[in-house]
């Protein structure tokens, strides 16, 4: 039973992470179309969208495991594989399945800005999680200690 509430915990936790980056990438794909004079988005769009964002996402409970503090130089690689891995991920598959067909050059340097800017933004958010969970460890801790 412990098995499967950790796998339930982490599908949770995953599909989060998959509907933020899904939603994100929606918006962008829906303001894009807009700004080209479509008010319509291709559901086979969505559902390769979706499958990136939920590859993305799986990978990325991979390289920041719940539970687990990586510091030091081992934080500093994993940072750095889920940016390769995010830019690979959604850089290739917009380019390479077409989501952005129709965007001039500058748009899609602007889109890859964007990209870029939610990319610090989201690690922010993890490393600000880290932090909240380290400090509510280490209160419980301190409670345990002055028990004793």
């Amino acid at each position: 039973m412990e098995y499967f509430d950790r796998f339930y915990l982490w599908g949770i936790d995953t599909k989060y992470r998959m509907g933020l980056y899904f939603a994100a990438v929606v918006f962008f794909k829906g303001l894009v179309n807009v700004l080209l004079g479509d008010r319509t988005v291709d559901i086979v769009i969505l559902l390769e969208m979706l499958l990136a964002c939920f590859a993305f996402a799986c990978l990325e409970s991979l390289i920041f495991p719940w539970g687990k503090e990586w510091t030091g130089k081992g934080q500093g690689r994993r940072i750095a594989l889920w940016a390769v891995l995010a830019n690979l991920i959604f850089i290739g598959c917009a380019w390479g399945l077409g989501w952005f067909t129709g965007a001039p050059v500058w748009g899609g340097l602007l889109l890859i800005l964007l990209l870029e800017c939610a990319l610090v933004a989201m690690w922010y958010a993890l490393w600000l999680k880290e932090k909240r969970d380290t400090a509510i460890l280490n209160q419980g801790l301190q409670r345990f200690q002055e028990g004793t």
